[in-house]
């Protein structure tokens, strides 16, 4: 029997008397499966099949399975039937070289076998197998370990934060060039990340760039993993941490952007954000409109901004206690929200590898969990460097911020303190909201049409808002997601190469 909750979720009775029966079956059943080092896929001499009609009935349940069960007051999931519609689509999610549709997909399911046979095996052309030293390296060794040459810099803000920069001035094979001659581009990563999610990925956009003969400077948000420094305050303490996203719209992107026009001699750069890496854009060009004048193009990668339809876990789950958890974390003094060093995360860095099961159940990183995104069209070998590196921190500020800014419709407001210290800040009871007319500069957007937190009616919101708006693109592959644009093995052939022809030629 079912019945609704809040925001259309299920719950679901089992027939089982006991849900970890379930839990128990599914993972003595894959304790007897091979695990493959290169991909999910088997090698030579498997292929992947099973019966049309249970293929329907997964494909009917794939939506159940993520929901909330109740059953004896515990919560579980549909562990089994979620892997095994997973693994039927193994080659789409991990090493897809074109996108399908979902048609093409569901048609290709049906013939692929999970019994020894002598059918056909999956090959992968044109990829290379990620390097596993990589979750231990540092952005800057992962720069030079794939060949190109790298600078570290520091930028320290108005209010005091020291902020860590990497440049890549030129791509790999290519010959240095005098700083004037390359045109400086600027990316921002987005929440509970750092810089390396331009890099992770075997054609990371900070490659591709660099190779197109960009200048390439990669920043790190206040807090982060790298930029957990201050002139004066100490990060083991209450007052470092006093920051959202505001803040760093408001003294980060100001810093950086002038940080890296002087070094360079450029009068112009380029920006590209990824979902908070818009946010702190959008902020930034709102309170400094002047700044406008700097930015020769902006591409906004699912820009996170009105979260009014977002579906993601934290959004839907987190965001209507967010005052509340803050309360209670302020209580016991935590104010780092998700740092990389924490006992979870290290647990899943020493044990969880790339097992596609562990990894849809115990093993799930904070950053597909609170996305809720699927690996689609993901190498899954690239998910234990993620864990090395991700999630990196930021505030719990941060956080509630986007809380508060999901809880109250379609809207782009500043922090809100409560109506005392609203108007002793900012002259009225409520927040202000960041004028996105201000906004002058040419930006496009690029969205996927699975993204649950930058949803696409929040997509059609900002555009709407914007004072410059050149284009509203939607990526093609109906299942692309909000992680798709960093970690997807097709990112590259259906965003980079078309996001470059918009930016300025290399060279002035």
């Amino acid at each position: 029997m079912a019945k609704q909750i809040p925001r259309g979720m299920l719950c679901i009775n089992f027939v089982f008397p006991n849900p970890s029966v379930l839990i128990t079956l599914t993972a003595v059943f894959f304790s007897f499966l091979p695990h493959y080092e290169d991909t999910c896929c088997p090698p030579k001499g498997y292929t992947w099949w099973f019966p049309s009609t249970l293929v329907n009935l997964i494909d009917g349940l794939s939506d159940v399975a993520k929901m909330s069960c109740r059953t004896m007051n515990v919560r579980c999931y549909f562990l089994l039937m979620m892997t095994l519609n997973h693994a039927l689509q193994c080659n789409d999610i991990f090493v897809n070289e074109t996108a399908r549709s979902v048609e093409t997909t569901r048609v290709l399911n049906k013939v692929r076998h999970v019994f020894r046979s002598s059918g056909k095996q999956f090959i992968v052309h044109q990829r290379i197998r990620p390097n596993p030293n990589e979750a231990s390296l540092t952005t800057a060794e992962i720069i030079a370990g794939r060949g190109y040459p790298v600078e570290i810099h520091s930028v320290t803000t108005s209010d005091g934060y020291i902020l860590e920069l990497h440049r890549i001035p030129y791509g790999k094979g290519q010959k240095m060039a005098s700083t004037a001659s390359r045109r400086p581009i600027f990316l921002q990563h987005g929440i509970l990340t750092t810089d390396n999610v331009w890099l992770i990925n075997q054609n990371g956009l900070g490659f591709v760039l660099a190779d197109a003969g960009y200048d390439v400077w990669m920043g790190n948000a206040r807090g982060n993993t790298y930029s957990r420094r201050h002139v004066k305050l100490d990060p083991s303490k209450e007052e470092y941490w006093n920051f959202s996203f505001d803040e760093m719209g408001n003294y980060d992107i100001p810093a950086v952007i002038n940080f890296v026009l002087a070094k360079t001699g450029s009068q112009k750069m380029s920006y590209i954000g990824h979902s908070m890496g818009c946010t702190m854009f959008f902020i930034c060009m709102s309170l400094h409109p002047e700044l406008n004048e700097k930015i020769d193009v902006m591409i906004a990668l699912a820009p996170a901004v009105s979260m009014a339809e977002s579906t993601a876990p934290l959004a839907v789950y987190q965001a209507p206690f967010a005052e509340q958890i803050k309360f209670v974390f302020d209580l016991i003094g935590v104010r780092a929200y998700e740092p990389v060093d924490t006992f979870w995360n290290n647990l899943r860095k020493q044990y969880c590898g790339p097992n596609l099961f562990l990894r849809y159940s115990l093993c799930r990183n904070t950053i597909f969990s609170s996305s809720d995104d699927e690996y689609h069209a993901f190498d899954l070998n690239i998910l234990p460097i993620i864990d090395g590196h991700n999630p990196a921190g930021t505030s719990v500020k941060t956080a509630v911020h986007y809380a508060q800014n999901y809880m109250t419709g379609q809207t782009f407001q500043r922090y809100d303190f409560g109506h005392r210290e609203n108007l002793l800040r900012y002259g009225q009871t409520t927040p202000p909201t960041y004028d996105l007319s201000k906004v002058t500069c040419n930006v496009f957007i690029f969205w996927g049409q699975r993204d649950k937190v930058s949803a696409p009616k929040d997509i059609a919101w900002l555009a709407n808002k914007l004072g410059n708006l050149k284009a509203s693109i939607m990526i093609e592959d109906p299942l692309w997601n909000h992680l798709s644009f960093l970690f997807s093995s097709d990112a590259k052939r259906l965003v980079y190469d078309k996001l470059i022809p918009l930016l300025p030629l290399p060279t002035s």
